[in-house]
């Protein structure tokens, strides 16, 4: 190997390197800009008043790129369809609200304790992002065995579809 093509290929090794470093870098200012947006829609759904929001429902999304719709799959064991809201805040912000109320009667004795208490009781909320221009009349949800399922459509009436990239 001669002295040129070492230096040609140590020049283009570096800049390999070079444009990595740079993809890595954007990748993680993205991802960084997205924590901070989410944050701050935390905060801005925080600071509205809702009195004692005890807990947040687990829930799995499903994103079949072969369906026009998106899935959300809360865990709400114990609860019936009328306990449960389902809300549209803003213009892309599902709210699914709701108390779980404890069966055990109040007036029990004090000699009656819990040695292990799990079961989550109280108000519960969570948010979940769908598209801008989301109306709530496309959301649709059905309750069955304590499992919530909602959905929405994958794009807005109106919206045109993206084609990938």
């Amino acid at each position: 190997m001669t002295t040129t093509t070492s230096t040609r290929h140590k020049l283009s090794h570096s800049r390999n390197t070079n444009e990595q470093f740079q993809a890595l870098d954007r990748a993680l200012a993205r991802r960084y800009v997205f924590r901070l947006l989410h944050e701050q829609r935390l905060r801005r759904i925080q600071d509205q008043p809702q009195g004692d929001v005890i807990f947040r429902p687990r829930v799995e999304i499903c994103d079949d790129p072969s369906s026009s719709r998106i899935t959300a799959t809360l865990e709400l064991p114990g609860m019936k369809a009328d306990d449960v809201r389902v809300t549209l805040e803003r213009d892309n912000l599902l709210a699914i609200s709701g108390e779980r109320i404890s069966k055990t009667p109040f007036d029990q004795s004090a000699s009656v304790t819990f040695p292990v208490r799990e079961i989550k009781y109280g108000k519960f909320l969570r948010t979940l992002d769908v598209p801008s221009g989301t109306m709530m009349s496309t959301i649709s949800a059905a309750m069955s065995d304590g499992m919530l399922l909602v959905s929405w459509p994958r794009f807005p009436p109106g919206a045109t579809a993206r084609s990938p990239q």
